[in-house]
């Protein structure tokens, strides 16, 4: 392990001991860069600290956005995300727990972060909106802490029930071709491997061999004489 792997380690174990070490919060890291002397307040700041956590912790909250964003919609982009489906990602990773943020608090702030006239939000107002909520989810924490609390329950996620349809398709797929289960005139058109007659299983064809319709003896008359 490098020096600054174990510093790293030393401080991401600050105030937390049930932590592993493996990641940081946001406000060790700030204290890190502060105490190591990489925030001089003139070319470094602690807002840059923060935009720069941000921006390495955003990767995983933007693909969540992007997949809650193009659901149930092939023509999405993923640059914008609609009311309904914004209020569905909301509930589906907890941030709409029905107490500190319910349903009319989802309704409002996406109103409120929304450019006047726009249907959908952008990442950036998608973003804005997390924050305002975050604090409301999450009481007992500073600002900087409720954000990351919240960002958490939505990193890596995606809606819940992606792919059930092809599931369901499939599922009825195999129903409709299962040639065992068909009934009538239809069990007609198969043979017992499930193969197709052709014109044989779908039309009365005339029998010219001589013998009584359905007779079951026919073709044993030269074996038996």
């Amino acid at each position: 392990m490098s020096e600054l792997e174990k510093a790293f380690l030393r401080f991401a174990n600050y105030e937390n001991t049930s932590t592993t070490g493996s990641d940081m919060t946001g406000k060790n890291f700030s204290k890190m860069c502060q105490e190591c002397g990489v925030v001089d307040g003139k070319t470094v700041n602690s807002d840059d600290v923060d935009i720069a956590f941000n921006k390495v912790k955003m990767s995983e909250l933007e693909k969540a956005f992007h997949k809650f964003a193009t659901y149930g919609d092939t023509a999405a982009t993923g640059n914008d995300m609609t009311g309904k489906n914004f209020s569905k990602m909301l509930k589906e990773c907890g941030v709409m727990d029905g107490k500190g943020v319910t349903s009319t608090d989802v309704d409002i702030v996406f109103n409120k972060v929304k450019n006047k006239g726009a249907r959908n939000i952008t990442f950036p107002e998608f973003q804005e909106a997390i924050k305002e909520l975050s604090v409301k989810r999450f009481k007992g924490k500073s600002p900087e802490e409720a954000l990351q609390a919240t960002h958490q329950l939505m990193e890596g996620k995606e809606p819940g029930n992606v792919g059930a349809t092809k599931t369901v398709a499939a599922g009825a797929v195999d129903r409709l071709t299962d040639t065992s289960k068909y009934t009538g005139s239809h069990k007609e058109r198969f043979d017992e491997s499930g193969k197709g007659k052709g014109i044989a299983g779908r039309a009365d064809l005339a029998d010219n061999s001589g013998y009584v319709g359905n007779y079951k003896g026919s073709g044993t008359y030269d074996k038996t004489h």
